[in-house]
């Protein structure tokens, strides 16, 4: 298989088709940097791609990848193709399925048993739930937010994030009250540090969320611009913190948490900087 052959007749059939690389590449749901990759005989298309590639472009995919129109004793192929590419995928994806859920399955045992654990040591101990109401709380925090990504993986992201966004609130009320209860006088008040910083930390996961979904082309740039962001919510953080805790808030450690994310930006844009003129040689 000639991948810059089939490059050419990828590029060919997409302009006489009158369709942009960003085009067919929405279509697709890629970047028009692969689009463009694909065109340039740099790299081939998914296997998973092949058949819907196919069906844009007005060809079967076996002259897909023999890069030329075929005759009409070779499209006559083309189902048996396009059968067995059909059958690769779903087996594919049907195996991906089959490890989230059980992915999904072992960490939400793992949560139930940690949860009976402590609760039984907590009640066997002290007759009654004093410390163990951290863990458990903290578990079914857990379970809520990490379980839609880890059964969905990247579809599940919204509902983790949305999870997240809907019980931090709750999840930081009911830790403050098991503190609280186990009267803990050095203990920083867990509600009103947290729900001064959490929303902050949460609104930058979601514009991290949505960078990331919509730029698709610059992630190096993205991640720069993310890892900047983080220096002045660092910075936030730690002030709130230790005014909270009657401690003085600039010191060496806040100059090292301001400077690295910003040392780490700049290096993570030289590296894009470099792969896009790279790219466009």
């Amino acid at each position: 298989m000639d991948n810059e052959k089939m490059g050419r007749f990828i590029s060919e059939l997409r302009k006489s088709h009158q369709m942009t690389q960003r085009e067919l590449a929405e279509k697709l749901d890629v970047t028009d940097k692969a689009v463009s990759k694909w065109e340039r005989g740099l790299s081939y298309p998914d296997i998973s791609l092949l058949s819907p590639l196919s069906d844009l472009l007005g060809i079967t995919t076996t002259e897909l990848l023999n890069g030329e129109r075929a005759d009409q004793k070779a499209v006559n192929v083309n189902t048996s193709v396009v059968n067995a590419l059909e059958y690769v995928g779903k087996t594919a994806k049907s195996k991906i399925k089959l490890t989230q859920s059980i992915l999904a399955a072992t960490f939400s045992i793992l949560i139930l048993l940690g949860i009976f654990v402590v609760s039984i040591v907590n009640v066997a101990i002290s007759g009654t739930f004093t410390w163990s109401l951290i863990p458990i709380s903290a578990s079914v925090f857990a379970w809520l937010v990490c379980f839609p990504a880890i059964k969905f993986a990247v579809k599940g992201l919204f509902a983790s994030l949305l999870a997240l966004t809907l019980c931090i609130a709750p999840f930081l009320y009911a830790l403050d009250l098991a503190v609280n209860r186990l009267s803990i006088s050095d203990m920083a008040p867990v509600f009103p540090m947290g729900i001064r910083i959490a929303p902050l930390w949460i609104a930058f996961l979601w514009i991290t969320f949505l960078l990331f979904k919509t730029c698709r082309e610059r992630k190096l740039l993205t991640l720069a611009v993310l890892v900047l962001l983080a220096s002045p919510l660092t910075l936030f953080t730690n002030f709130i913190i230790a005014r909270m805790l009657d401690q003085p808030w600039f010191d060496v450690w806040t100059v090292f948490h301001v400077l690295t994310p910003v040392m780490i930006a700049a290096i993570l844009f030289i590296v894009d900087l470099v792969v896009q003129r790279k790219d466009l040689l």
